[in-house]
């Protein structure tokens, strides 16, 4: 069954990409041998389908962009073959086939508006970014590289109280590690590299005022995490260096908060309602709706250490944007 499934969300993907690899029409005004980078049984390959292509690996310069236009034609040219096979079987037909194909169009037509939507969020003023480089010296005048080593405990807040007591009465990280085993607590261990920036904006001051060798206990939903600080190094970043990422991440905040006002906007015109087993939503479904509304958290709200990072299992979720 799970092979089943694998084929068709495969062939999913090679028949939605029919869409951009069929055949080229000539475009008015230009000049066609130059639009098409390649010809597959008879249908074309545009350049400017190999540039949508590239465009999806990330931000490149033009030598890199290409040094990889080959290799990435190749596949676009496998792809064509395989979409063209798949045509040919009629597994465009298919009803799990068209099932997928019409959750991906909606997937893609909802992401489309809400990035119109997000189109509109502005750039900080140079006072609110002069403000915030003010606000966080431990992201900017007192930046830190920090190295990391961390014991990620798989277990509930429930647990917190009894690996606090355990961590105080080791004296490193190897007791600690043979204390849960002995507790046949479950977790990993990794050590890491990490600056100020990646990392959770609420842990930062505590690390700033740690000591190497000293330990940190961070909670998360699905974890609790014990930190040891085996090494930092100061790292400054001035305000002019800086100010690029604090745009970037203000504009980042304002993109999600539009975001969250249009869909809270969205539901609250609409008239939505829960049928069969899920009729019991439509009195919980508002009610969740509102929670998660009055629960969002100030910019310059600073959680407790030991109560905060909850959205994140581990303590390499750095700051969203910067």
């Amino acid at each position: 069954m799970n092979n089943t499934k694998s084929i068709v969300s495969m062939l999913l993907l090679i028949i939605m990409a029919a869409s951009l690899v069929a055949c080229g029409k000539k475009e008015e005004g230009g000049n066609k041998e130059t639009q098409v980078v390649a010809k597959v049984n008879g249908d074309e390959i545009s350049i400017h389908q190999l540039n949508f292509q590239i465009s999806r690996l990330g931000q490149m310069n033009p030598e890199q962009a290409k040094a990889v236009s080959k290799q990435v034609l190749e596949r676009m040219v496998e792809q064509q073959l395989i979409v063209q096979k798949s045509l040919a079987a009629k597994l465009d037909r298919n009803p799990q086939v068209l099932q997928n194909l019409e959750n991906a169009k909606r997937e893609i037509l909802a992401q489309a508006y809400i990035e119109q939507q997000m189109s509109a969020a502005k750039k900080p003023s140079k006072e609110e970014v002069s403000d915030f480089y003010t606000k966080h010296p431990e992201l900017f005048e007192k930046r830190h590289v920090y190295r990391l080593q961390e014991l990620a405990v798989v277990a509930g807040r429930d647990k917190l109280a009894e690996i606090e007591s355990g961590v105080k009465s080791a004296k490193n990280l190897s007791e600690i590690a043979n204390w849960l085993k002995e507790k046949n607590l479950q977790f990993t261990a990794s050590g890491n590299v990490r600056a100020a920036e990646q990392l959770p904006l609420e842990l930062l001051p505590k690390l700033n005022q740690m000591k190497d060798g000293e330990i940190v206990i961070v909670p998360s939903q699905k974890s609790i995490n014990i930190v040891l600080l085996a090494g930092s190094q100061e790292q400054p970043l001035t305000r002019e260096n800086a100010a690029p990422m604090i745009e970037q991440y203000f504009v980042n905040q304002r993109k999600t908060e539009i975001a969250k006002h249009e869909v809270e906007k969205l539901r609250s015109s609409a008239k939505i309602e829960y049928l069969g087993t899920f009729a019991d939503m439509n009195a919980a479904g508002a009610g969740k709706h509102a929670e998660v509304k009055s629960s969002e958290s100030k910019p310059d709200a600073k959680p407790d250490v030991k109560q905060g990072a909850s959205d994140s299992t581990h303590i390499e979720k750095g700051l969203s944007g910067l």
